[in-house]
């Protein structure tokens, strides 16, 4: 296989879609099922909750590691791929941490535990939104 040869810009740009929607269908999905707790529904709600962050994460791994690709390995930079890395980081290390926790806690789960979860989830999918918002920046040429 020739490495070079492969489209790592549209590879990285079909991968963070990935982590951007899963974040927050797995925060809609546990926020509901927080909220409707008792109710019989809640039940597969927690289920899809934690399917989606855990294929959240699973897309961060592929975004993370085409965007180094393009990157050139640079993890921090300047400009626009700075910025973009300023929240890049904090939102993978937050999606992974949140699919683990979840994974781990499947069965141990409080209703407060997977409310306060969900919130974390949610700001998580605001850092995946605005590291997107300055990857754009970069795709767009914006300074």
């Amino acid at each position: 296989m020739n490495f070079a040869a492969i489209p790592w810009a549209k590879l990285h740009g079909a991968a963070t879609h990935f982590p951007i929607v899963l974040s927050v269908v797995a925060f809609a999905c546990d926020a509901l099922a927080a909220w409707r707790w008792s109710r019989p529904e809640a039940h597969g709600l927690r289920q899809a909750g934690l399917g989606a962050i855990v294929l959240a994460a699973a897309g961060g791994v592929g975004a993370v590691v085409s965007g180094l690709v393009l990157a050139r390995g640079e993890l921090w930079g300047d400009g626009a791929l700075g910025r973009h890395h300023r929240f890049v980081w904090p939102a993978f290390a937050l999606v992974t941490g949140a699919a683990a926790w979840r994974w781990a806690a499947a069965g141990q789960l409080t209703r407060g535990r997977l409310a306060a979860y969900a919130v974390t989830v949610l700001a998580t999918a605001g850092l995946i939104a605005a590291s997107a918002y300055y990857g754009g920046e970069m795709l767009l040429g914006q300074p």
